[in-house]
């Protein structure tokens, strides 16, 4: 299981609604706000039409439903099915969360080189792949370990705007690694950095460390 990764529903949503060059008309709008209702089962439906049409948000989305259980009991084997759907349709999210799945072991067999390479591809457009890439680089699953890359792979996850680059960053500077001692002054830096941007669990760290800014802190 992934250390620190934690699938989140809302993430994968937002990256959805960023792209609005893959969007179907109304129906798709109408089915994403139906996630920010609650209402997994309404949307589900709607995300099934437009996913049979190749819609490959719609088929991202139907799989993220189907591996988190929203409105429906978790069935990993139609998650694997509708997110290899959307890679056919060359859907960078569709790769990542089925490298979660061979790195954590979820209806196919655990395989860390498959996931790396997975993350390795869908990291040339997608945020939340480069964070997991940079896990890889941190704990050696799936590659040699290589903290410069780790580093550099966090960084760039929260540039392109996912956040939690930023906070697992500060994490692995809280760490101690041959040639990378703990370096807690950084490690402030970067929680800093994402708390900035609302990061809860950066927020939290802070608080805990003593080294919370006041103007964070309101």
């Amino acid at each position: 299981m992934l250390k620190r990764f934690v699938i989140l529903w809302l993430l994968a949503l937002g990256f959805v609604l960023n792209t609005s060059s893959a969007q179907a008309g109304g129906s798709y709008t109408d089915a994403l706000q139906l996630v920010k209702d609650g209402r997994f089962g309404l949307a589900l439906t709607q995300f099934l039409q437009l996913a049979e049409t190749g819609h490959a948000p719609s088929q991202f989305s139907v799989g993220l439903i189907y591996h988190l259980g929203r409105g429906t009991d978790v069935d990993l084997e139609r998650a694997y099915y509708w997110y290899k759907r959307s890679v056919m349709n060359d859907h960078p999210p569709g790769l990542n969360n089925i490298g979660i799945m061979y790195l954590n072991g979820e209806y196919v067999v655990k395989n860390h080189v498959v996931a790396f390479r997975l993350f390795q591809k869908a990291s040339t457009t997608h945020a939340q792949a480069m964070d997991n890439l940079a896990q890889c680089f941190e704990n050696g699953w799936g590659t040699k370990r290589n903290i410069k890359r780790a580093i550099s792979m966090y960084a760039l996850s929260g540039e392109r705007g996912f956040v939690a680059g930023w906070y697992h960053l500060g994490q692995l500077y809280e760490q101690d690694y041959p040639g990378y001692p703990q370096n807690i002054e950084k490690a402030v830096e970067w929680y800093i950095k994402a708390g900035e941007k609302k990061h809860n669990y950066a927020l939290l760290r802070l608080k805990r460390m003593g080294k919370l800014p006041p103007e964070l802190a309101q």
